[in-house]
């Protein structure tokens, strides 16, 4: 087993190197880390196809890292081995109620238009943030936008708070290797 205070050397290589890579506003990099978690001297990353580039960029040379890593989706992680390929998609139990649910403003109530589109937008980041795939992501997102038009949203402003946030939110959509104008176009907004 390995003592604590080497643990805590790992920890801190890994958290300087992300300090780092925030500082130098490469937040996609940093990004790539969301599911790497560490368990005494054992460090599970998944999803993270450049791990083995940064590896010298974390830990000093005299350190000996050994590769679990059986396939492309298969690793030993503690008394581990298990297939890696994990999908991430957001399930709501309201989805399931045999009755509509009303959970967004609704644009005939009397409240300001910008702050109701911003919901919108709020959803995007919270579905792009949770989905593993473009196709649960555009799942989610079409279900929203026929929702919100449904209580009076304006097509017009839809589309343009769906540009905003492909361009303010880049880093959440590229993972998809989608285009913005093939959001947009599959969206149907």
């Amino acid at each position: 087993m390995c003592p604590s205070s080497s643990r805590f050397s790992l920890y801190s290589y890994e958290s300087e190197f992300l300090q780092k890579l925030v500082k130098d506003k490469k937040i996609h990099e940093a990004r790539a880390f969301n599911f790497t978690y560490r368990y005494i001297d054992d460090v599970l990353s998944i999803n993270n196809s450049r791990f083995a580039e940064f590896l010298p960029l974390i830990y000093p040379p005299e350190l000996e890292i050994k590769e679990t890593t059986d396939s492309a989706s298969s690793a030993s992680f503690l008394t581990y081995t298990s297939n890696l390929t994990t999908v991430v998609k957001i399930y709501d139990k309201r989805d399931d109620f045999n009755f509509k649910i009303i959970n967004f403003p609704n644009m005939c109530s009397n409240i300001p238009a910008s702050p109701a589109y911003g919901v919108y937008i709020s959803q995007l980041i919270r579905y792009a943030r949770a989905s593993s795939n473009y196709s649960d992501f555009l799942k989610r997102h079409l279900c929203l936008k026929n929702r919100l038009l449904d209580q009076g949203y304006k097509k017009i402003r839809l589309i343009r708070s769906l540009k905003k946030f492909i361009f303010r939110f880049q880093d959440l959509v590229e993972i998809y290797s989608v285009s913005a104008d093939t959001i947009v176009k599959d969206t149907n907004v």
